[in-house]
């Protein structure tokens, strides 16, 4: 598997994934992914403007089949996180894995895609925001390192539910002399 970076021709894939996600997710009694969050336009909206600015990847199986996206900047919807938070931080956004490639390490490759961004650009921790009333979600972020920060109540986005993970520091240059 590789990362690279989305282009416009993905948004199609992307929408699919999200249609995709909502459809399971609701099966299972959540609106996670639904018009609950952001309606269809907004989602392409910000997903388009994220493609645009270079801050969304697509995680390829080795044959070329687009497997994942997440996208990774430093913005966040306002009144989840305080700038102090946002300064040290870069934001994950939008990960969605194809329903076919679930178990297959997919979330893991693009979270730590996520912190070597972050690592490269002098962050120190990957923040998110998870649906509030996804407990398997959480619990999915929190096996992947992330601590639950708090939960934002009355906020207007059903996606309040704040996680961090610190980046590790690079360990490319040590070596463990023996």
């Amino acid at each position: 598997m590789k990362v690279r970076l989305a282009a416009a021709s993905d948004l199609s894939t992307i929408l699919q994934w999200r249609e995709e996600a909502a459809a399971w997710l609701h099966k299972r009694g959540s609106d996670q992914w639904s018009d609950a969050g952001l309606t269809r336009y907004a989602f392409v909206r910000r997903v388009t403007e994220s493609i645009q600015a270079g801050n969304t990847w697509i995680v390829d199986d080795d044959d070329g089949t687009p497997l994942g996206t997440i996208a990774v900047d430093s913005t966040s919807d306002p009144g989840l996180w305080s700038p102090e938070e946002l300064e040290r931080a870069y934001v994950i956004h939008r990960m969605i894995t194809d329903r076919s490639a679930a178990g297959r390490g997919v979330g893991k490759l693009m979270l730590d895609h996520a912190e070597s961004l972050a690592r490269r650009d002098g962050r120190r921790v990957l923040i998110l925001d998870a649906w509030t009333s996804n407990a398997d979600l959480h619990a999915y972020y929190e096996s992947q390192g992330f601590r639950y920060v708090r939960t934002v109540f009355g906020h207007y986005t059903p996606s309040a539910t704040l996680f961090e993970r610190p980046v590790a520091p690079d360990m490319g240059n040590c070596h463990n002399p023996r």
